[in-house]
C-alpha cells in the first residue's frame, strides 16, 4: 500500500548517519534527492537478487555478475550522486529451499544473492557476491566522503537551490486522519484565521494596513 513520509528517515548512529531504500526506490530521483537533503552517509540498499534485463525492465532472468542488470549502476550512482557509502543487500536462497512449485516464480528465482559494497567514487570495496550465503563486510573511513564532496558536492554550489527545490512532506497520516493542507487551502486558512481576529478585535482590515506601515517605515517590524 502507499505509505507517507513519515519513515523516510535517516538514523544518527555512532557509525554515522546512516538511511535506506528497497528495490525500485533506487530509481526514483526525488527520494534520493531527500535522502541527501537529510544528510545519508551510509545508505543501506535490499534488492530481491540478482538478473540480465532483456528489451525492458520487466524482461529479467537471473544471471550471477550480469551487467545488464539495472542494480549496478543504480547503487553505484546513488553512491557518486549522493556522496555515500552503500551497503547492497541482495537476497539469496540455496536452490534446494526453495519448494519446487515456487522454483519458477520470479522473485524466488532471481534470489542469486549479490550483494555488495561501494564507496563515495562509485567504486566496489566489495564485488558482488554470487550463489552462496556469506557476510560482506569492509572497514570504511568516512574521510572517503569528504573527499568525494571536495571534488562534487551535491547539495553545494551544484545544487543550485535557488532554481530547484524540493518539497518532503513529513507529517504522518491515516486514512481516517485529516487531508494534509495544500498550498491554496493553507491560505485559505489563513485568510479565515484573520478574518477572525479582525473580528475578535474590532478592526477593519484598511485600519490594520495602515498601522502595519506606520510599524514598517519606523522599522518596528520589519518583512
Amino acid at each position: 500500500g502507499m505509505g507517507d513520509a513519515s519513515d523516510i528517515r535517516v538514523f544518527d548512529m555512532d557509525i554515522g548517519k546512516v538511511g535506506g531504500l528497497i528495490c525500485y526506490e533506487h530509481h526514483m530521483t526525488l527520494l534520493r534527492a531527500a535522502m541527501a537533503i537529510k544528510g545519508e552517509e551510509i545508505h543501506c540498499a535490499v534488492w530481491p537478487g540478482w538478473w540480465t534485463v532483456e528489451r525492458h525492465l520487466g524482461a529479467k532472468r537471473a544471471e550471477a555478475g550480469a551487467r545488464a542488470c539495472d542494480i549496478e549502476p543504480a547503487i553505484r550512482e546513488y553512491a557518486i550522486e549522493n556522496q555515500t557509502f552503500v551497503i547492497s543487500s541482495s537476497w539469496y536462497l540455496p536452490p534446494e529451499e526453495i519448494p519446487p512449485d515456487l522454483a519458477r516464480e520470479m522473485q524466488y528465482n532471481l534470489a542469486i544473492g549479490g550483494s555488495c559494497l561501494v564507496n563515495p567514487a562509485g567504486l566496489f570495496v566489495r564485488e558482488p557476491v554470487f550463489q552462496q550465503e556469506t557476510i560482506v563486510w569492509a572497514d570504511i573511513d568516512l574521510e572517503e566522503r569528504q573527499l568525494a564532496k571536495a571534488y562534487f558536492d551535491a547539495l553545494g554550489h551544484y545544487a543550485r537551490f535557488d532554481l530547484l527545490s524540493l518539497n518532503i512532506r513529513e507529517e504522518a497520516w491515516t486514512p481516517t486522519g485529516p487531508k494534509p493542507m495544500g498550498r491554496s487551502e493553507a491560505q485559505a486558512d489563513l485568510g479565515r484565521r484573520l478574518a477572525e481576529l479582525l473580528d475578535r478585535y474590532a478592526v477593519d482590515l484598511q485600519t490594520l494596513e495602515e498601522r502595519l506601515e506606520s510599524l514598517l517605515a519606523k522599522g518596528k517590524l520589519h518583512q
